[in-house]
């Protein structure tokens, strides 16, 4: 039984990397991967210094994805943003949580395109255990579209560059991940990319296991100004501005007062706005070191009406 499920659980993940999707091992029976075991890495051999995320470790090697998946039945994360996509993750509402009390992720998907006058069309689509969808669309060319959560609607989420979707074939103690549109990825409608990145700079960013409120006046502007700052860099002092840029957010989210979520993906959009792809993988590294060291070296904010004696 288990070497079936291994063997199943590798054909799957051989087959999204033969249509050019970077795959990476999450932990068996679970959707979140164990962001410091470089033996779970299909790129064991290239990740030692530990400053790099599976989305850069993600692989389309068949090599090293039959090496990863040789003995272990690992859940199979995809990542679309480097395969030039942006997968739609559309979510049943969760009692208790922002939102649920809404209509189904794939309902209110299905209003926002009526209300937009766009198509819906039919695309790479698998289903959830939790009774969610999960849609891939192949984005324009130049075109790089972050992560969101819950900016499009309560109960949708997106999954471009910073983030990853469960690939079909993966388990979960309450059921599997099952194919249910095997079509090609179409292209994302003009309104998906529109609703995408409006008001990008303000979107909530809530991760499953708490609800975070939106940032602080204060925050906001702060995350503005630093990735406006990085944005605008020129060629010769990205690294540095990136580095400085990261760590001041990092700061901001260890005191509680900006979603890390939210701080990371806003830096990688900022990122890519250079349009040097050859090296977001050193950038996002940059980010991810830089944000955890501020984080360690939290800032201290007087309240407000505090005045010095």
């Amino acid at each position: 039984m288990a070497e079936r499920l291994v063997m199943s659980l590798r054909r799957w993940a051989l087959e999204f990397a033969g249509r050019g999707w970077p795959v990476y091992p999450l932990r068996p029976g679970a959707k979140r991967p164990d962001w410091h075991r470089k033996d779970r890495c299909p790129q064991a051999g290239r990740c030692a210094n530990g400053h790099v995320t599976p989305e850069q470790m993600a692989s389309t090697d068949p090599e090293l994805i039959e090496r990863a998946w040789a003995a272990t039945p690992w859940n199979i994360a995809i990542f679309p943003g480097p395969a030039g996509m942006l997968g739609i993750d559309c979510d049943q509402p969760k009692p208790g949580q922002t939102g649920g009390g809404d209509p189904d992720g794939w309902t209110q998907l299905h209003h926002l395109a009526a209300e937009r006058g766009g198509p819906l069309p039919d695309t790479f689509t698998v289903t959830t255990p939790g009774g969610g969808r999960h849609l891939l669309y192949t984005v324009p060319p130049g075109c790089v579209l972050r992560s969101t959560v819950k900016h499009i609607a309560s109960n949708v989420d997106t999954r471009g560059w910073g983030g990853y979707l469960v690939g079909a074939g993966s388990l979960r103690p309450d059921g599997a991940y099952e194919l249910l549109d095997d079509t090609i990825p179409v292209p994302l409608p003009g309104w998906l990319v529109q609703a995408n990145v409006e008001h990008a700079s303000t979107a909530i960013s809530e991760p499953r296991e708490k609800a975070i409120v939106a940032p602080s006046s204060y925050a906001a502007k702060a995350l503005q100004d630093e990735t406006d700052r990085v944005r605008r860099e020129p060629p010769g002092r990205r690294n540095k501005v990136l580095s400085t840029a990261a760590y001041a957010l990092g700061q901001l989210v260890g005191a509680g007062l900006l979603d890390e979520h939210l701080a990371r993906t806003e830096l990688q959009a900022a990122v890519a706005a250079w349009g040097d792809t050859a090296s977001l993988g050193k950038d996002h590294g940059v980010i991810e070191t830089s944000l955890r060291a501020g984080a360690a070296n939290k800032r201290r904010i007087k309240p407000r009406g505090h005045r010095a004696a």
